[in-house]
């Protein structure tokens, strides 16, 4: 799983990336500093892998009944 942090319009984006799932997470930079967002990125990183897992097991569910 990728994950990047990007600063854009005065706001950090902490963004997971696997395969075709993406999920991103905004944070103010006038209240969050960057080694905040990093934190945040790894405490939450299992789960969002789970979602993503989830995501993919509900999708492939979905094409098979098609």
């Amino acid at each position: 799983m990728k994950i990047t942090i990007l600063g854009w319009n005065d706001k950090f984006q902490l963004r997971y990336e696997l395969d075709r799932y993406e999920q991103m997470f905004k944070f103010d930079m006038d209240t969050t500093t960057l080694e905040d967002v990093k934190k945040h990125g790894a405490l939450m990183s299992e789960d969002v892998l789970l979602r993503f897992v989830n995501m993919r097991e509900q999708l492939t569910s979905i094409s098979k009944n098609e």
